[in-house]
């Protein structure tokens, strides 16, 4: 079925004209992309409600935080606010009571226990406040002892559990509580001024208030106390706190609806609709009209800055084209020039095979595509070997083309003879550099020119970096001699020649300052001895490997961080 619905197509497509077979081409590629423009938005609007849902959701979340905060606070807040009043309440009732108390009968009774008509009028009034008093658990009057208290006289009512009533005579030893709070007052003949809650003894926790009795004479004879227990005004509590509870949901969950509309209406759509202009910018269509942002507000800054970034990026992609090319050109001339700067540089080891003297191996590494720094070794003649090691100031082009100059005098110079010393030839291409150097650019040189019979070495320093000498025993040593001014820094200036005597089997390390002052992340430096301490490890290798362990020990010790200068090394050993 398959196989005939082909070749019933292939049919009609030749019998049709050409404009019809394009136009089913176009439909087909209309039908072929539907879909995928339909999934790409279906993503994007999946996306959209995911951010309007993280809205919501924080709304929630930080609406329900702070209806926990409001529920915490007003719980605590209801409670100070209960405990408060009932001390208040109670402190108003043990005081009235006790300008009331005739004191010299009560002194009187606490003696024998003699129930009398007073005794049954005392008895009968403090009945009748506890009945009159709302929540108001115990009252009692008992005389203070040191260690505990004495009942004299308890309230009932009809209601309460006659098992629950002390009798005249009972005792009560003091808790650990009771000395911290109801003793002080008792010694102090006081009556309670704050809230004080008591210890559980078995009835639950009280909130007390008490008065001194005294007689006529003004000694305390007894103490009154009201005690209303908590548990049994937590219900009144639990009331008062629902109600405001429930006032509290109830205008946290209106709050909650008016923002979600207010940022549904105000920041998701506006946020919707940007991200519809970003969608349509993703697929060549640049929108120009932002009349659906009806506010002056950041999101339609937002669309107004975005509209210019994308004619700005239209203009920006076209002129990094054109950079790019620009760019691609100067890495090919760049290459091109690394190579050149390369090939000047003697490369080729060991460069006198026909020579038994002596050995010598040299590394340069730039840390850009070109670089500043450069080696020279050449023979003057059958038993001069001349030895050079530079540094131009500043890396890249500028540099690589100084170095290119000065490499150039210095060999020539010292192949013309007719000079003193390494120091002569030095101070001719000093003056010779100096000349037109508008850049103002310098170059530290290091030349030596060693009698290869003899081992007799003279050199000259123009600012660089001081040599190391190896000799059997001693390891390498820096050879710290007075130098001169960098070439090209100063028209007439002249240093001064040195001499050493090499010996059998020993070396000369040379280098530019990109060794000593190689540094890793924590800004410390390779520093002289490190470096004097790999040269001497490495001392007994071959040249090659020598320098090529020196290199791993400079790696190492920056461990990755980023070459900053040219690295330079050249090593002689002398036989």
């Amino acid at each position: 079925m398959e196989e005939k619905k082909v070749e019933q197509k292939e049919v009609n497509s030749e019998e049709n004209s050409e404009v019809n077979s394009e136009e089913k081409k176009e439909n087909t590629a209309e039908k072929n992309t539907a879909p995928e423009d339909s999934r790409e938005k279906t993503t994007k609007r999946k996306h959209k409600s995911r951010i309007s849902r993280r809205i919501i959701g924080a709304l929630l979340v930080g609406m329900g935080l702070m209806l926990v905060l409001l529920i915490l606070l007003s719980s605590n807040a209801i409670r100070r606010i209960y405990y408060k009043t009932y001390t208040q309440q109670g402190q108003d009732l043990v005081r009235r009571i006790s300008h009331t108390v005739d004191g010299d009968w009560l002194k009187h009774y606490a003696e024998a226990y003699e129930k009398d008509e007073k005794y049954f009028a005392l008895k009968e009034q403090l009945d009748g406040f506890k009945t009159d008093f709302k929540d108001l658990q115990y009252l009692y009057i008992y005389k203070p002892e040191d260690t505990f208290f004495v009942y004299l006289i308890e309230a009932q009512t009809a209601e309460d559990d006659p098992d629950s009533i002390a009798n005249a005579g009972e005792i009560y030893t003091y808790v650990e509580k009771d000395y911290e709070t109801f003793v002080p007052d008792v010694r102090n003949q006081k009556a309670s001024d704050r809230v004080v809650l008591g210890e559980d003894v078995g009835y639950g926790i009280p909130i007390s208030s008490w008065a001194p009795i005294f007689d006529s004479n003004g000694d305390m004879v007894a103490m009154v106390e009201a005690d209303y227990i908590i548990s049994d005004i937590e219900e009144n509590i639990r009331s008062s706190i629902a109600v405001i509870v429930g006032a509290e949901i109830l205008c946290i969950v209106t709050v909650i609806v008016l923002m979600i509309l207010y940022t549904r209406k105000n920041v998701v759509s506006p946020i919707n609709s940007l991200t519809n202009i970003v969608d349509d910018y993703e697929s060549g269509v640049v929108e120009d009209d932002l009349s659906q942002f009806r506010y002056d507000d950041e999101i339609k800054s937002l669309a107004e800055s975005f509209k210019e970034m994308t004619h700005r990026n239209m203009q920006y992609i076209q002129d990094l084209t054109a950079v790019t090319k620009e760019k691609e050109r100067i890495g090919a001339e760049l290459n091109v020039a690394t190579q050149i700067q390369a090939d000047m540089l003697p490369g080729i080891f060991p460069p006198f095979p026909d020579r038994k003297e002596f050995e010598l191996y040299a590394t340069m590494d730039p840390a850009k595509e070109v670089g500043g720094d450069f080696y020279d070794f050449f023979m003057i003649d059958e038993d001069h070997l001349a030895l050079v090691m530079a540094d131009v100031s500043g890396k890249g082009v500028p540099a690589a083309l100084f170095m290119v100059i000065a490499k150039t005098l210095i060999k020539n110079r010292t192949l013309m003879g007719n000079y003193s010393g390494p120091a002569d030839v030095l101070a001719d291409v000093n003056n010779q550099l100096c000349e037109g150097n508008s850049a103002e650019l310098f170059v530290t040189v290091w030349l030596g020119i060693l009698t290869i019979s003899t081992g007799d070495l003279v050199y000259a320093s123009a600012g660089h970096e001081y040599p190391a000498f190896y000799k059997k025993g001693q390891g390498f040593v820096l050879q710290k001699i007075k130098q001169a001014l960098p070439l090209a820094a100063m028209e007439g200036c002249r240093g001064k020649d040195h001499t050493a005597k090499l010996e059998k089997g020993d070396m000369l390390f040379l280098y530019t300052d990109g060794v000593t002052e190689a540094t890793n992340a924590r800004d410390e430096l390779f520093g002289e001895n490190r470096m004097l301490e790999s040269i001497t490890c490495h001392a007994e290798e071959d040249l090659k490997s020598m320098l090529e362990n020196v290199r791993k020990d400079i790696d190492a010790f920056v461990d990755g961080a980023p070459q900053f200068d040219d690295l330079t090394m050249l090593v002689f050993r002398y036989f």
